[in-house]
Formats: C-alpha cells, sequence, structure tokens
C-alpha cells in the first residue's frame, strides 16, 4: 500500500508528505476491518448512518485492542472540546499513549490523528444526493453537512494531512458510485453546481482497488492553506 502511495506521489497525484506508520497502521486496520463488517452487516436492518457507524466503531475497536495497536477509536469527536457547538467528526483516531503519538514533527496528544467522516452512498432523495461531497440548502440556508466539503473547509482535520470518509454502499456497485461521484466534482469545478470551497481535478477520486465487498479510492483535496489527502473506504451493504 505505501508503494501505491509513493507510485501516486512520483506521478504527481499527490503532492503531500508520505504517511508516516501510524497513518498506514490505521488504514491498515480500516481496510481488515471493514471485510467482516461487510459479511456480518450486508443487508442488515440498520440502514441509518450513525446506527451503522456505530457498530463500525466497535469493531474497529475490538481489532485494534486484539493486535495492541497503539490507538482506539473514538465516536463524535469535538474538533474544538472548548466550545460546547465544536463540530463533531464521526470517527476520530487517538492514541492509546500517554507521551501521544509521532505524526511526522508534531505529537498527537489525546488529538485525533486521524479523522473520519461516514456517508450512506444510496437514493436519499434531491435534496441529499450529494451529501457525500457537499452541503445543501435548508430554508434557504445553506448547511456544510458534505463530507469531502467539511475537510476542504477545515471544519474537519484542519491540523491533519490525512483523513478518510467511510462510504456505505446501499444501492448500486462501486464503478457506479465513482463515476458519479467524479461526475459531480467534474460539475463542481466548472461551478455549475455551488459549494463554498473552490474544486479541482486533484479532488476527484482515483481509484486504488475494486474488490468483492470494499473498495479504496484516494483524494488530495485542497484547503484555504495547503491540502488534505483523503482515503475513501466504501464496503457494500446491499
Amino acid at each position: 500500500m505505501l508503494a501505491d502511495i509513493g507510485k501516486l506521489i512520483i506521478s504527481g497525484r499527490l503532492t503531500g508528505p508520505e504517511p508516516d506508520a501510524p497513518i498506514l497502521t490505521a488504514v491498515n486496520c480500516i481496510e481488515e476491518v471493514l471485510i467482516n463488517f461487510s459479511d456480518k452487516y450486508i443487508n442488515s436492518d440498520i440502514k441509518n448512518e450513525k446506527g451503522l457507524t456505530q457498530k463500525l466503531i466497535y469493531m474497529l475497536t475490538i481489532h485494534a485492542v486484539r493486535n495492541f495497536y497503539p490507538f482506539y477509536f473514538d465516536k463524535e469527536y469535538m474538533e474544538n472540546p472548548e466550545r460546547g457547538d465544536s463540530p463533531q467528526v464521526d470517527i476520530a483516531t487517538i492514541s492509546t499513549d500517554e507521551e501521544g503519538i509521532a505524526i511526522g514533527a508534531k505529537i498527537s496528544d489525546g488529538e485525533s490523528f486521524f479523522s473520519m467522516e461516514a456517508k450512506r452512498l444510496a437514493n436519499l432523495g434531491v435534496n441529499r444526493q450529494k451529501e457525500y461531497l457537499i452541503g445543501r440548502y435548508e430554508k434557504e440556508k445553506y448547511v456544510s453537512c458534505g463530507g469531502v466539503e467539511r475537510f476542504k473547509q477545515g471544519i474537519h482535520g484542519s491540523k491533519l494531512n490525512y483523513g478518510a470518509i467511510i462510504g456505505y454502499i446501499q444501492e448500486n456497485d462501486f464503478e457506479h458510485w465513482h463515476g458519479k461521484l467524479n461526475r459531480w466534482i467534474d460539475e463542481l469545478i466548472i461551478k455549475k453546481i455551488f459549494s463554498p470551497v473552490t474544486w479541482t481535478i486533484s479532488d476527484k477520486l482515483e481509484k486504488e482497488y475494486i474488490r468483492l465487498n470494499t473498495a479504496k479510492f484516494v483524494s488530495e483535496n485542497s484547503r484555504q492553506k495547503g491540502s488534505i489527502v483523503l482515503f475513501h473506504f466504501w464496503v457494500k451493504l446491499c
């Protein structure tokens, strides 16, 4: 996997720093768990995002403990605990070491070093169909609830170089959603679709692999300052 990321960097696809070992360990953990998660919850009666994410966090935590990983997973993590109305990311990855965990030149002590949003990929209705990427209007007010958009805005992971989005595939297949999301990003680039942030070709999802019940994509998403690399982990639940 590191070699695959290295190839992308060399090719000019990604320009950010190479992932640190804790990031790669977290990525491995997620990939392994999602295979079992699909087996267990495919065609489950749990259809809502929060319910699925709660079950996923439990499985991630058990896997991390069994494999003695130096981190745990937390749900609805407050980005700024000093604010009672702080934005919350769906899944945070936090060091279990009292001294923190080294990510680049920074020690992550009690803070998420790899944050993840979770989104359903299904027919959510006209107003919510693009929620994986962008927010929506409610009563003439724009609500920033889009998964990728929140990372681009710095609402989530403002201090991170890497993050992720978990995609729960509840209708159609991986190829369908990969094509559809990238077409929407094309429309965002030419401003055919509104978004409060700028979109470019680097925001498009590049395939790393598509397997039987899981898939992985990567994108480099610009922010006001710099960029963040997002891993897109998709799991088939239909």
